[in-house]
């Protein structure tokens, strides 16, 4: 069984890699729609992140 902070971090890892992956979206798209939505996204990704690592801080050991 896999502990609560371990999927949360996991969690972490995989927001960051999706904001990693809309930056590029963001910086090689051609139309500037795709690039507002692409950067859109990007910020949502970081922001749950920060949350999550925030919610570590919290997490009862």
């Amino acid at each position: 069984m896999v502990s609560p902070r371990t999927n949360q971090l996991m969690f972490i890892g995989l927001t960051g890699f999706m904001y990693i992956i809309c930056l590029y979206r963001g910086i090689t798209a051609g139309e500037s729609y795709q690039q507002l939505i692409a950067y859109i996204g990007a910020v949502l990704c970081l922001i749950v992140m920060f949350l999550l690592i925030w919610g570590l801080k919290y997490y009862k050991k």
